[in-house]
């Protein structure tokens, strides 16, 4: 599946909660069914709470969209590289620097011997693999925000330009930093999901998934620039 593709997916996902939270969020909601059991409808009436924990599970979709086109970026890039079965002095600097700083980047602690057999299977790696990374390996620098989005781009040369004409740090920056902020409190337990959501109405919600939207449509054009034009390759 292309970036294009799961994003768009992800997109649809997002679109369809979206409907749901919409309707709740207007007067005295309620949700009613049939039961075949007792033959009688059930209904759920909406509260307050049930929708502020609605509300915070829109930042964890919105984070989940960021950090998945992001991801999918990366992992198409080096799908791409190894597909055309290039090896390291194949690629340009920015990767190959890219490449060696997400390898093996879980061990920490080394004894001189750990060391010693990580140089050799990078040289190995080097001089025979064909270059690939595996989705363990992808690191971003932290939690995913303008910043950090903008830092793996450029670590890797690609031309961001298109997403700058579009981005006001004021708008895009703030929100992406709202939602990376909030889906923190949390995944980390900070913050309650009724919390969250008492801080935030439908119309922010339904600002930064509009702001999210268009910046990473922007991203992806990068990206899509950037393979087909295969940028990640040395020019001979």
């Amino acid at each position: 599946m292309t970036i294009r593709e799961e994003f768009d997916k992800r997109v649809g996902e997002i679109d369809s909660f979206y409907e749901i939270l919409r309707i709740i969020e207007m007067e005295r909601p309620k949700i009613s069914a049939f039961d075949i059991n007792s033959d009688q409808e059930k209904v759920l009436p909406i509260s307050p709470s049930k929708i502020d924990t609605l509300r915070s599970t829109a930042y964890l979709l919105l984070y989940n969209l960021i950090e998945s086109t992001v991801y999918n970026s990366i992992t198409n890039i080096f799908d791409e590289i190894n597909d055309n079965r290039l090896k390291y002095f194949d690629i340009i600097e920015a990767v190959q620097k890219y490449w060696l700083n997400n390898l093996y980047k879980h061990d920490d602690k080394k004894t001189k011997e750990t060391i010693v057999e990580t140089i050799m299977k990078v040289a190995n790696k080097i001089f025979t693999d064909t270059i690939t990374l595996a989705s363990n390996e992808i690191n971003y620098g932290g939690s995913l925000d303008a910043r950090t989005i903008f830092a793996t781009a450029n670590s890797m040369k690609i031309n961001i330009g298109n997403i700058q004409s579009i981005y006001d740090k004021n708008i895009h920056g703030l929100i992406l930093i709202d939602v990376k902020k909030k889906r923190n409190w949390l995944a980390h337990g900070e913050k309650t999901f009724i919390e969250v959501g008492s801080s935030s109405t439908f119309s922010q919600l339904d600002d930064a998934k509009r702001y999210i939207c268009d910046f990473l449509n922007e991203f992806i054009k990068s990206v899509e620039d950037y393979i087909r034009n295969k940028h990640y390759r040395v020019i001979v």
